[in-house]
């Protein structure tokens, strides 16, 4: 492993003066969006972060730039112009957060460019397929696809809140996802882009496979796969380093425990580019895959008593019985929801490609633009996708669907292979002894509510957008109970209850990561309830948020913030992310009047 610098550019003067022309010079003018109309896909997430001033006017998030590097040399020489014009980098994966932690977001003591990442894919398969590089534009829908033949799969696989989603955006958020046996997105292996304190990038090589010595050098052979792929594991990884989580399969079986498994201010799972929220920018990642089961098994578990699933929880994970590939969670409530408002999410799921969806995602975003433009209403393609749904296929077949009105809890819990028998006769032996049912999925079925479950925010989105008249706000929260919790059906103290019209919940149920949402009155002060909400999840010593990272909704504990700080010393990469302080070199105000010489003595 070695550090590369890289100087800055010989003229920052001449940058500062014009650094559209710049960044024009190194990707092309077709490739630095200026236009409002253009940008606007890459300045709203998956949920809409517009900011309001103190005084509740909207501000504009238009920035600089938004560039898209066709290659990871171009990608480099970006970093650099913006690095001599002393501007603020966003860096953009996939864009499908929840937190808006990859988008502008309020005020900046300098100007903004986003970086898209969008045109960087690359997958190169190493040691017969145990290990993989990303680049930043792979994702986990495109990494399932090329392990299948291969007889492995990768970390993650069908998402719980998002399709689309990034390699790269996983690692760089701790994110963790439904699969209970792997725990969050970790990796130490990293190559990275570090912005140190005399304004310079380095290039930082930590995936212990020699691709050269300088920068243009090591990533045009990055880029290109020109390096070895055929060394084995135990030759070509320094031992101290790890591409996956080791540790999470005894933490999570641990039902004593008052912490809870996993959750994004967790220090143990901050390493360089793993929990780096766009604090450095990661150009490539070595990561773990995962022997691909030949036989899947679906259960559907359902019941009116909170204890029963309480129960089934604390017996599986103390027993013998290996861990579930995944064990979901769902409230009817959100079941009824999904049915009535998922059909098009559900259908196009099952028949799109993930870049299909990524691309409607974005088409999504520039129609809201012209419709916010013209005074039209904002609602008007989710109400069209709406009416088009009563001619697509229901969400779940008339069996499950049935089932999933019928009981208020309902867990979805995976198994495969020779575990399938033991959780069989474990779960028909304690559902005899526990008020509820117990249904065996066949293929078609298992599909269809996998499916179901990751549409089911997408679908919540659209409920609320519809009836966006009925309700205040929406308050979505990220949260990791006590392994040892009990409480985990939440029953909200009346102050909080009376500003609530209607809640959803579901989560990870055996790694106890809930995610809920709180649909409130139409005139109850939002800020105001979300402090007394957060109050009591830290009454229940909660963790938040547990996987969706900090982004700008939450606030970095002490340990997160050092982190960010470490990594970012002038703080120039996704400033503010964690309510941290936005302003250069971590002031705790702007200076905008601060001559930009001082960064480059």
């Amino acid at each position: 492993m070695e550090s590369h610098h890289n100087r800055l550019l010989s003229k920052p003067a001449a940058v500062m003066t014009d650094p559209l022309a710049h960044l024009i010079a190194v990707v092309g003018r077709t490739h630095v969006l200026t236009k409002p109309s253009q940008q606007q896909a890459y300045l709203q997430g998956m949920l809409d972060n517009t900011s309001t001033d103190q005084q509740g006017r909207e501000i504009d998030l238009a920035v600089l730039a938004v560039v898209i590097p066709q290659s990871l040399v171009s990608l480099w020489h970006v970093l650099n112009v913006c690095a001599a014009a002393d501007v603020i980098i966003i860096a953009q994966a996939a864009n499908t957060g929840l937190t808006g932690g990859s988008t502008p977001f309020g005020t900046y003591d300098r100007p903004v460019v986003v970086i898209s990442m969008q045109a960087l894919s690359g997958i190169y398969l190493l040691d017969d397929a145990r290990e993989l590089i990303a680049l930043p534009a792979a994702t986990l829908q495109q990494l399932e696809s090329e392990l299948a033949p291969l007889g492995r799969e990768p970390h993650s696989v069908l998402g719980s809140s998002c399709v689309g989603a990034s390699v790269i955006g996983g690692i760089c958020n701790s994110s963790g996802g439904m699969l209970v046996q792997r725990g969050p997105a970790y990796t130490e292996m990293a190559l990275f882009a570090k912005r140190n304190t005399t304004g310079e990038f380095e290039l930082i090589n930590h995936l212990g496979i020699d691709l050269g010595t300088h920068p243009e050098e090591i990533l045009c052979n990055l880029q290109s796969g020109q390096f070895d792929k055929a060394l084995s594991a135990a030759i070509n990884k320094p031992t101290d380093r790890s591409n996956s989580n080791h540790h999470y399969q005894s933490k999570v079986r641990d039902c004593e425990a008052s912490t809870p498994a996993r959750y994004n201010n967790d220090p143990t799972g901050l390493y360089e580019a793993a929990g780096s929220a766009g604090k450095v920018v990661v150009f490539a990642v070595r990561v773990a895959t995962f022997i691909k089961p030949k036989k899947e098994q679906i259960f559907y578990v359902s019941s009116d008593d909170a204890v029963t699933l309480t129960t089934l929880r604390q017996q599986w994970l103390q027993s013998d019985l290996n861990l579930p590939v995944l064990a979901e969670y769902m409230h009817r409530d959100y079941n009824d929801i999904t049915l009535r408002y998922g059909r098009d999410t559900c259908l196009s799921m099952r028949k799109l490609p993930a870049n299909k969806i990524g691309a409607l995602y974005r088409l999504q975003a520039k129609v809201g633009y012209y419709l916010k433009k013209w005074r039209l209403p904002q609602t008007l393609p989710d109400r069209l996708l709406q009416l088009l749904s009563v001619l697509m296929p229901p969400s779940l077949p008339p069996g499950l669907a049935k089932q999933s009105m019928s009981y208020r809890y309902h867990l979805i819990i995976k198994v495969a292979d020779a575990d399938i028998a033991a959780a069989q006769d474990f779960l028909q032996s304690f559902m005899q002894r526990h008020q509820g049912e117990l249904y065996r999925c066949r293929p078609t079925e298992a599909e269809a509510l996998l499916v179901f479950r990751s549409a089911a925010t997408a679908a919540m989105f659209r409920y609320y957008h519809l009836k966006h008249s009925e309700f205040g706000e929406l308050i979505s929260t990220d949260i990791a109970l006590p392994r040892n919790a009990v409480d985990w059906d939440e029953v909200l103290p009346e102050s909080l209850q009376r500003q609530v019209k209607q809640s959803f919940y579901l989560g990870h149920f055996f790694c106890y990561v809930m995610h809920q949402d709180y649909l409130l009155y139409p005139d109850v002060d939002a800020q105001a309830f979300k402090d007394e909400l957060l109050a009591f999840y830290d009454q229940r010593h909660i963790e938040y948020p547990a996987e969706h990272n900090v982004g700008h909704i939450y606030t970095a504990k002490p340990a997160l913030s050092a982190f960010y700080k470490a990594l970012d010393p002038t703080n120039s990469l996704n400033p503010g992310v964690g309510q941290t302080a936005k302003w250069k070199n971590w002031r705790s105000s702007p200076i905008m009047e601060e001559s930009n010489d001082e960064l480059y003595q």
